[in-house]
């Protein structure tokens, strides 16, 4: 009997540290609600741009790829001094603005699986069809997997979490793998100036 209580002991024990490995994505870190059949305008997509590029500089990369995130730093909302990956990255600016749920979204499932990314579309991976906003799916995965993501910031730049180099803007891919295109976020600019009464 005091085998069982011991295997059960570190059975419950496996499961509390499991639950714990990857902590669940509380509301305090998102600034709107999850939504993503409401239109966006461009200024939406600015602001979130604007989140995004503040972290240039600002955070270092960390990944469980390499071991160079020991305690898991990549799942702590985005802060001065921080670390992250890419995809952690990518999901944190995402989830902040209401683009993603609650389930993390790995590189490798972007643009892979539409169900991942409820209210977003892959659109294919011509560069000339990509929007600010859009994620940009890169990478050496497998023929049917992405192992890198960054959001597109427009005129052929992107802002991204880089292994040696932390969040950095740097030249947008001229031939990804995958772009996914959240149908709320307009297809193209809107003139604002324009009277429509």
């Amino acid at each position: 009997m005091r085998k069982y209580r011991f295997i059960l002991g570190l059975i419950f024990s496996a499961v509390i540290l499991l639950s714990a490995a990857v902590p669940a994505r509380a509301d305090s870190y998102r600034e709107f609600p999850y939504d993503t059949s409401t239109p966006w305008t461009n200024d939406d997509v600015d602001e979130m741009l604007d989140y995004a590029t503040q972290w240039v500089g600002r955070i270092d990369y960390a990944s469980s790829q390499n071991n160079t995130d020991p305690d898991g730093s990549r799942f702590e909302e985005l802060h001065d001094g921080g670390a992250t990956d890419c995809s952690w990255f990518v999901y944190h600016v995402l989830f902040r603005y209401g683009l993603v749920g609650d389930e993390f979204i790995h590189s490798y499932e972007w643009g892979n699986d539409d169900g991942c990314y409820p209210g977003a579309v892959n659109i294919g991976s011509d560069m000339d069809d990509a929007v600010a906003g859009d994620i940009i799916c890169t990478g050496e995965g497998t023929a049917s997997q992405n192992s890198h993501v960054a959001i597109y910031l427009g005129d052929g730049r992107v802002v991204e979490c880089c292994a040696g180099q932390g969040v950095i803007i740097s030249d947008a891919p001229s031939d990804p793998r995958d772009i996914v295109h959240f149908n709320c976020i307009p297809r193209k600019e809107t003139n604002k100036a324009v009277d429509t009464e």
